[in-house]
């Protein structure tokens, strides 16, 4: 580009040098006008260096996931899970949201307990996964937690399952955040972040500014909901596995798991959510 810009200059100035020698000075209009084609030239050119500039910025910034769902399935996702009987669809928004959504459902019935989208680990480093999601006005309000959003880890050194290292939860009609790590080779300790009450039938527009711990490098959390910061966490944040734990979203209602052989009244209406507007940026 720099090339173009130079090339342009030059004919502004042997335009004007051969007005000099021939004489046609006395009809500046002619040379201005061929003076100011060649500096629009010039303009145009530095436009588009600017323009390819602030391209490469924005694809430095690294976006390095997205759906909106409009295309009207899961596709994007690495792999989606649906434990029961439960199901995803990709349908219109409910009220305040536009477009397409993913909708997620659970049904009450002694059986179902997880539907839920899932992309495989980005990497270690620091991301923001921000994303909406949307509970219905219906909503049942239970003390029984609710993950739906995850960033999950990988079986421990002794095989053992593990608590997703950082969880997104409603629990009595409030948000939290849980954030898990190790203080011992199979040893997981907990901390619980309450982001305040939800706002049933609303979009919540969520960011998570997330700085995975390592063995050398500090762990930090941030979280937004509608543009106002509700939590943080610094420290530890996640097992320190062979990879970084992975991104999924939907619902997990653990204590549903048959195999827990936890006793709940079944019959209720099926658990809804929607999800939309996911993107992962690495900054």
């Amino acid at each position: 580009m720099s090339a173009l810009i130079t090339s342009a200059r030059r004919t502004a100035g042997t335009a004007l040098a051969a007005a000099l020698l021939t004489g046609t000075l006395a009809a500046p209009a002619a040379v201005a006008g061929t003076v100011t084609t060649a500096a629009d030239t010039v303009t145009t050119v530095a436009d588009t260096v600017t323009a390819a500039a602030d391209a490469a910025a924005a694809t430095t910034a690294g976006t390095v996931f997205a759906d909106d769902f409009e295309s009207g399935g899961v596709s994007r996702w690495t792999r989606q899970r649906i434990d029961g009987n439960g199901s995803i669809t990709v349908t219109g928004a409910p009220a305040g949201g536009s477009g397409l959504a993913a909708r997620f459902s659970v049904p009450n019935d002694g059986a179902s307990y997880r539907s839920e989208v899932a992309v495989n680990a980005l990497g270690w480093g620091a991301y923001r996964f921000a994303l909406a999601d949307y509970l219905p006005a219906d909503w049942v309000q239970t003390s029984t937690e609710t993950i739906v959003a995850q960033w999950h880890g990988y079986p421990l050194s002794d095989g053992s399952d593990t608590k997703p290292p950082i969880a997104l939860t409603v629990k009595d009609g409030n948000w939290r955040l849980k954030v898990h790590w190790l203080t011992g080779p199979t040893t997981v300790a907990e901390a619980v972040v309450p982001l305040g009450a939800v706002q049933f039938g609303h979009w919540n527009q969520w960011a998570f500014d997330i700085t995975w711990s390592t063995d050398s490098t500090p762990g930090s959390i941030t979280v937004y909901r509608d543009g106002v910061q509700v939590g943080a966490h610094s420290g530890l944040n996640n097992y320190h596995q062979n990879q970084a734990p992975y991104f999924k979203t939907g619902i997990y209602r653990a204590n549903w798991n048959p195999a827990k052989g936890i006793p709940y009244p079944t019959g209720g209406p099926d658990v809804v959510l929607y999800s939309d507007s996911v993107v992962v940026t690495q900054y």
